[in-house]
């Protein structure tokens, strides 16, 4: 059942606004959910549609205005899809974006952290070299790069790199060695210049020199 302000009867909605209202002081459900539009949590029956379906965002109250909008933070009202941002789904349009989209601002925050700019650098380096080898996607995630780098670079000083040792396999932990970036620089000549073999020969020293 919807819930619509100003029902005579008591739906499990209006009775968690009654009790709010009785208190004084907000009377939260066990089982409540936030409301982006109402700005207020409410209980999880409020969030059931007509068709039987639960929406994690919006109560029941402003599904006539769902259809083909999404509310925007910033605009305070429902707008068209076509204002959004491509990607994670956010309650800011790109004129609010700034202001109020908070994925982007969470990826710039985390990118402060060194930790995580070195992982992430390392994992570009990786995904990058393979794009080149013209390979499939590396069956290697940040952390299985880090595993490989730190047996050499104890300190993550950020300054090395994976390569495949195979430039005919897709990269993965049994097919990469660790080399720093200069190395990297020196490797990626050779095969620009065509000589494959040179690049086997060489990063074969490299990874036979770390074990």
């Amino acid at each position: 059942m919807a819930c619509v302000s100003g029902q005579k009867s008591q739906t499990p909605c209006a009775l968690g606004m009654a009790s709010e209202a009785v208190s004084g002081e907000p009377v939260l459900p066990v089982k409540a959910r936030f409301c982006v539009k109402c700005k207020k949590h409410l209980p999880v029956a409020c969030f059931l549609s007509k068709n039987g379906v639960y929406d994690d965002t919006l109560c029941n109250q402003h599904e006539p205005e769902r259809s083909g909008l999404r509310y925007c933070r910033g605009c305070e009202d429902f707008v068209a899809l076509a204002l959004f941002p491509k990607g994670p789904k956010q309650f800011a349009c790109r004129k609010h974006m700034n202001l109020y989209g908070g994925v982007k601002k969470s990826k710039k925050k985390q990118m402060e952290n060194p930790d995580t700019r070195r992982r992430t650098q390392q994992w570009h380096r990786c995904y990058t070299d393979g794009k080149k080898f013209k390979l499939s996607l590396p069956r290697m995630g940040q952390a299985a790069i880090e595993v490989e780098i730190r047996k050499v670079d104890q300190k993550g000083t950020g300054k090395y790199a994976v390569m495949p040792v195979d430039v005919k396999l897709v990269m993965s932990s049994q097919n990469v060695a660790v080399v720093t970036l200069d190395q990297r620089i020196e490797l990626w000549k050779m095969v620009d210049a065509g000589n494959l073999d040179e690049y086997a020969r060489v990063i074969t020293a490299i990874q036979s020199s770390y074990k």
